[in-house]
């Protein structure tokens, strides 16, 4: 992995960091606001992925559906989604909804950046050919005190067959409708959710009792869903005074993170450009040194360009800390010495080469000549500890925020922040970059194939390319395309490609090694 240290790649690498620490300050200033807020409408299949859907059904028999919803508003957003039957003639639009009386009424409180798949069972009690099943997106309008269309909708053709017997339907008059009284209580709900979010509390558990609320309501359990109306208002005050110390301590903790990673990437970057070849050499220091296909007066004449002694006898073998720090330095300056012998070997002037090098592949896999397999490994590991541990963090941020102390909240919200911007960085490394690296080394193991820039280039193009295909097969299985199975079939391929260039890198290994011992 030494060709991440030649000069244009740390270049661009820089560059890239740089492009991300001005997009991570801006998230972290702009945090909260949503340039083009947009919701999401789905339709799912029974196995809840796209495709498979009904084409035929009987009437008044139910088939099911899943209805995915989706949030990215940059607040919480109390939303409704109607069923409707039309045919062809039927006329709905981003603008007009469908003239028809709803068979079902979906509704449902997201939080930002939030989603949620519903199975919805139907049932159609007419035989038509070629119905229009429509769903429609209706959000509650805060300022109207009413819901609107959003513009959004999906459909589905099918077509409704009659049953086998004549069977007698008890028709359903249409979607089932709320009380006056019961849906005044839940907008009130919803409203103090947005108070308290507007103030910067955690609004998960309120969302989660409103829609709790909501589905008893659905069902006509009304004392239940009052009851929890009644919470989620209590819990107002506690949260919106949550929030403003959070805020408070969210912007003194991002102050002071700032600082120290600058800090430390200044720093970083200080040490590394004194040091880094040197510590390569250091690496390397045992290593022998063998001049490619050049006689002893070019090599004095290379030596005199260089600056080092043009008296050297060039005796065989050198090793590296020989030309760095030995009575044949290249530069009396060890640093200088060291960055010259590293453009020498990239030039092809002079080859190093370990006098024990790993001799069976599982030494190699744990050796320094893998360290782009071990690095990568490491990455995946604590990216997936990571991922796991920011979603646990919203089940327990939500006890946490009814049975433990503030101050313990405050804490939590901390590290939770913390985690969460450690799993954006890693993240972006295990799609954007890992999968095609490893294809790269996989397919080019010797150094020499590919020059760093057409590796740096080829690792990202070819893992924009990878991570797709692999949410599209996974639509088609079992699993879906959720969390957990693209983490394992990323990390799967990753790993696997990774272990084949390991191979390959042994192979070359030992056929270098054989052949420099003769």
């Amino acid at each position: 992995m030494s060709w991440i240290f030649d000069e244009e790649v740390l270049a661009v690498l820089a560059a890239i960091a740089v492009i991300a620490a001005v997009f991570g300050g801006s998230q972290v200033i702009y945090a909260g606001r949503v340039v083009e807020p947009f919701s999401e409408l789905g339709l799912l299949g029974p196995s809840e992925r796209i495709g498979d859907y009904p084409r035929s059904v009987v009437a008044g028999s139910p088939f099911q559906l899943n209805i995915y919803v989706g949030n990215h508003e940059g607040k919480a957003v109390y939303y409704r989604v109607l069923v409707k039957v039309g045919d062809k003639s039927s006329i709905i639009n981003a603008s007009i909804p469908l003239s028809a009386e709803p068979i079902m009424d979906i509704r449902i409180v997201l939080g930002h950046n939030s989603s949620r798949i519903i199975p919805v069972n139907i049932t159609l009690y007419e035989p038509i050919t070629n119905a229009r099943l429509v769903f429609e997106m209706w959000v509650y309008n805060e300022s109207d005190g009413a819901f609107r269309y959003h513009g959004r909708w999906n459909q589905l053709w099918i077509n409704v067959t009659e049953p086998a017997s004549t069977v007698s339907f008890q028709q359903h008059g249409g979607a089932l409708s709320l009380s006056p009284d019961i849906e005044a209580k839940i907008t009130e709900a919803y409203a103090a959710v947005r108070r308290a979010e507007g103030a910067g509390g955690d609004i998960t558990e309120m969302i989660t009792l409103l829609n709790s609320a909501i589905e008893s309501a659905s069902r006509g359990d009304l004392e239940d869903a009052e009851k929890l109306l009644e919470t989620v208002l209590l819990l107002e005050p506690k949260v919106t005074e949550a929030g403003v110390e959070l805020s408070r301590l969210k912007f003194y903790t991002t102050i002071i993170g700032l600082a120290i990673a600058s800090s430390v990437c200044v720093g970083l970057y200080l040490y590394l450009r004194s040091n880094l070849w040197l510590l390569w050499a250091k690496a390397h220091r045992e290593w022998r040194v063998v001049w490619c296909n050049k006689s002893k007066g070019e090599r004095d004449d290379r030596k005199r360009k260089s600056g080092g002694p043009a008296n050297l006898e060039y005796r065989s073998p050198l090793s590296v800390a020989d030309m760095i720090s030995g009575p044949g330095a290249l530069n009396p300056d060890p640093r200088a010495a060291a960055r010259e012998l590293y453009r020498m070997v990239k030039a092809g002037t002079i080859k190093i080469y370990d006098l024990n090098p790993p001799r069976t592949f599982s030494s190699f896999l744990i050796s320094r000549y893998n360290a782009g397999f071990i690095s990568s490994l490491l990455i995946l590991a604590l990216g997936i500890i990571c991922i796991y541990i920011s979603e646990s963090q919203r089940t327990s941020m939500a006890l946490g925020a009814s049975m433990v102390s503030d101050n313990f909240n405050l804490l939590l919200s901390t590290f939770s922040a913390a985690i969460t911007f450690t799993r954006y960085a890693l993240g972006s490394i295990m799609v954007l970059f890992l999968p095609g690296y490893s294809l790269v080394e996989a397919l080019y193991p010797s150094e020499g194939d590919l020059s760093p820039l057409e590796r740096l280039a080829l690792s990202i193009g070819l893992s924009l390319a990878l991570v797709p295909l692999i949410g599209l097969i996974l639509n088609y299985t079992p699993w879906g395309i959720r969390l957990t199975p693209i983490i394992i079939a990323t990390t799967l391929l990753t790993a696997m490609l990774l272990l084949a260039s390991a191979y390959r890198k042994f192979t070359l290994l030992k056929s270098t090694t054989s052949a420099n011992h003769n």
